[in-house]
């Protein structure tokens, strides 16, 4: 009888001992967060620590961001997309922290440039300033507008401008080029080089037509649209489409993806000799490269870093 007492005895306090180390469970009464302030460049991801109060406190921690278009967070690390300010909250039931994340343009290591801006001989239609300081001293001609002897034209009133906000294809919180299609039914501008730049030389890329090409960064979200890009040389022109419909009777060249971000692409100098552009002697007066997109109004143009280049071996 006093061996089954005690088995009893011992049986219940081991359940009451269970049920006491459930009861000393501590539930969360609130939260911080290791960081309140942060900065961090675009595409750069920074991991936020949360702590629950007091010590040893149990609760669910749920993410948020008031922008994911501008700083995304998961599970508590906090990635930049895009320039601009958001808050990050973190949540345990009733309670919250928060940090305010800063995302700022992302840099250029100049010691590990992007390919495009690791070639030579350079000709720009248009490069923004920070980009064409990488390539100082390798610009043969510069056929940036300057609005003296060198100028976008928008011909007609075709094209209005667009709404450049963000960043470019490199990355960088400088311009690009966006226009707006009209609604007189189509469009076209033109980077003109007038007589006062004096003698447009571009003959190397005669001389060595596999060696160069001509880069363009594009983007857009909307889908059957097209560029016409034309090449001129001061005796014929060319005319590449890019798009996924025809301009003018010219099929595409190629197309690209329609995810509102940006596409680098280059056409080879020869595919531009097949089409009758050589660049075999000095010219003037003309638009090096003018372009169409169309008829349909509304249909964006957003374009950048449009040069010729000598690629990198």
């Amino acid at each position: 009888m006093k061996r089954t007492f005690f088995s009893l005895f011992m049986a219940a306090m081991m359940v009451f001992s269970f049920t006491s180390c459930e009861e000393e469970e501590i539930l969360a009464t609130g939260i911080k967060l290791d960081q309140s302030e942060l900065s961090l460049e675009v595409e750069a991801s920074v991991a936020l620590e949360a702590t629950l109060e007091p010590a040893g406190a149990i609760g669910d921690i749920e993410w948020s961001s008031s922008d994911p278009s501008v700083a995304a967070v998961n599970d508590g690390v906090v990635t930049g997309l895009s320039l601009g300010s958001a808050t990050i909250v973190a949540t345990t039931g009733a309670f919250s922290a928060t940090c305010e994340v800063e995302v700022t343009p992302k840099e250029i290591d100049p010691n590990n440039l992007p390919t495009s801006l690791r070639g030579s001989d350079y000709y720009l239609i248009h490069l923004d300033e920070t980009s064409a300081g990488f390539i100082d001293g390798k610009i043969a001609h510069d056929f940036r507008p300057d609005d003296t002897n060198k100028f976008l034209y928008v011909w007609e009133n075709t094209f209005s401008a667009g709404n450049p906000t963000g960043l470019n294809s490199y990355g960088l919180a400088e311009g690009w080029i966006s226009l707006v299609v009209g609604n007189v039914g189509w469009s076209g501008a033109g980077f003109f080089v007038g007589t006062g730049y004096g003698a447009i030389d571009m003959t190397n890329l005669f001389n060595n037509p596999d060696d160069y090409v001509f880069h363009i960064a594009v983007k857009s979200a909307q889908e059957n649209t097209s560029y016409a890009l034309i090449f001129n040389d001061g005796t014929a022109e060319a005319r590449v489409v890019i798009g996924d419909v025809a301009i003018e009777n010219v099929e595409p060249y190629l197309n690209f993806d329609r995810d509102n971000e940006w596409h680098e692409i280059e056409i080879p100098v020869s595919y531009l000799q097949q089409l009758g552009v050589f660049y075999n002697d000095s010219f003037t007066d003309v638009n090096v490269m003018a372009m169409l997109a169309g008829g349909v109004a509304g249909t964006t143009v957003d374009m950048d870093a449009m040069f010729f280049y000598k690629k990198a071996e």
